[in-house]
């Protein structure tokens, strides 16, 4: 499991969520663009939810480890998606 740090605000994920959506920063800031994510999280109770985040070049996005959640959220659409997303901003630009 992994937080993402944005702002004054942390979410915790899988490492596979996290990862693609750190690598989607990189590409997005690289082109200059910005977009929005829903990334499948886990709120402070174990309660699978989501939570938007507007990835823009200006906003540092920051990934740190965490301690294991047995209710880890389901993440394999939403990784396969924004792994799509960021080759098509990469092969874009």
């Amino acid at each position: 499991m992994k937080h993402i740090i944005y702002g004054l605000a942390t979410v915790l994920t899988t490492d596979d969520a996290a990862y693609a959506v750190l690598e989607y920063a990189a590409a997005l800031a690289q082109a200059g663009l910005a977009d929005t994510v829903h990334v499948p999280t886990v709120d402070r109770w174990g309660m699978a939810t989501t939570s938007g985040i507007l990835l823009a070049p200006a906003i540092g996005l920051l990934v740190q480890s965490a301690p294991d959640d047995e209710l880890h959220p389901e993440t394999e659409g939403f990784t396969n998606e924004i792994r799509w997303r960021t080759r098509a901003v990469q092969t874009a630009h």
